[in-house]
């Protein structure tokens, strides 16, 4: 059977540029993701790029400290391809790292070529405001776990 999301709750949103930079929750996939949505040719809804987190406290919280770190970093106003943050080794192995790339912030999982997403300083602002009440939710809803009617 074909993954729908049908479950996927909204935890967090900012409008950018004509883009909408949504973290959700996907419990059928076990991830929290993050990632750009714009509008095709037709004005459908498409995804531009994101990355994806395991849907464990352990892992959401290093990625809350990740973008406060990353928040922290840009005071000096570092130059291109400079690492501002990383995670350490996370349970899976991967690492979470933040780097400044084309004056603006990528994160990404290391090693992990299609789970990165680019924000621009002011969402990343906008978007550490947003991540505690979005880590509240995701306790509420019980993480990666199967929710029982």
């Amino acid at each position: 059977m074909a993954s729908t999301n049908e479950d996927a709750v909204v935890l967090a949103s900012i409008r950018h540029d004509d883009r909408l930079l949504i973290l959700r929750h996907l419990p059928d996939r076990g991830t929290v993701e993050l990632g750009w949505w714009t509008r095709d040719e037709a004005g459908s809804p498409a995804q531009a790029d994101a990355m994806e987190l395991a849907a464990e406290a352990i892992e959401v919280d290093a990625f809350l400290v990740l973008c406060r770190q990353a928040q922290a970093g840009l005071q000096g106003e570092p130059a291109d391809g400079v690492v501002l943050a990383g995670s350490g080794r996370l349970a899976d192995g991967a690492e979470l790292v933040a780097r400044r790339v084309a004056g603006a912030v990528l994160l990404e999982r290391a090693g992990e070529e299609i789970s990165r997403v680019e924000l621009p300083a002011d969402a990343l602002d906008r978007l550490v405001e947003q991540l505690p009440k979005a880590r509240g939710r995701l306790d509420l809803l019980g993480f990666g776990l199967p929710q029982q009617g």
